[in-house]
């Protein structure tokens, strides 16, 4: 028996998910830790289900790995297995949170799909592999890849730094976006109801939004992300499971992947 629809629309999901975290870039932050944490999301997208797990940890005083993995649940895990995991390295320069690479491996798609990105390296440029293909583009000023961003928008966030519009790094070219902040959301999750922010994302180009629902309790980790077709809710990500990693000596939190 065949499934030809569902690897791509799961392939959708991770993408849907995934844009929510390139939709940010923050202004100049203070040389400050960013908050670490391990947190367990519980996703729907349409009929299918799936958990996402985020992971920020320290190298050492300035560097830091994020890291996502999307894998799915439920029926749809019978006849498509693995996961969809990024990593990216980061570091606080100049007192700018900025990424040193990005990595994705996708074992859901057959032959698994390998992404590989460096930042100002060689200077100036963006380097890597995508799709089995050489990437070499113009580095761009405040560039992110699409899970830096996320972590550049929590550190903005924390220390009250004002955020701009965005340029990531994604499927090997730069996309821009837009968006906007409103405070005083109610989110109800499986750990309790937490107060948030919502940061609302659009591309003017196409009907579609994200939200990421930042929580000032959890150093505005996300506790929902929800994306949206013509004002549809298309996927939605709730918080099941938290833990600060901010007590751990940098180096000890085994990777996401290697659980």
């Amino acid at each position: 028996m065949k499934y030809p629809k569902v690897r791509s629309v799961w392939e959708s999901a991770g993408i849907c998910i995934g844009l929510i975290f390139l939709l940010f870039l923050a202004g100049t932050a203070g040389a400050q830790p960013v908050p670490l944490f391990s947190a367990v999301y519980k996703v729907s997208y349409g009929i299918l289900r799936g958990e996402m797990t985020l992971e920020l940890r320290q190298q050492d005083d300035s560097a830091y790995i994020y890291e996502t993995s999307l894998t799915p649940r439920g029926i749809v895990s019978m006849f498509r297995r693995g996961s969809i995991v990024e990593t990216t390295s980061l570091r606080i320069e100049d007192g700018k949170l900025v990424p040193t690479d990005y990595r994705s491996t996708d074992t859901i798609a057959s032959p698994t799909r390998e992404t590989e990105y460096r930042f100002d390296n060689p200077a100036g440029r963006v380097t890597g592999v995508y799709k089995e293909r050489s990437v070499d583009e113009p580095m761009r000023p405040n560039g992110h890849n699409r899970i830096s961003a996320h972590v550049a928008v929590m550190l903005a966030m924390n220390t009250a730094t004002e955020m701009t519009g965005i340029s990531v790094f994604d499927r090997a070219r730069w996309r821009d976006f837009e968006f906007e902040v409103l405070p005083g959301q109610l989110v109800k999750t499986k750990p309790g109801d937490f107060e948030t922010t919502e940061v609302r994302y659009f591309s003017n180009k196409k009907n579609k939004s994200w939200s990421l629902y930042c929580s000032e309790a959890l150093d505005y980790a996300p506790v929902m992300i929800i994306y949206r077709e013509d004002g549809d809710i298309k996927s939605k990500a709730q918080l099941v499971e938290y833990e600060s990693l901010s007590g751990l000596d940098p180096g000890q939190p085994q990777p996401i992947s290697s659980r």
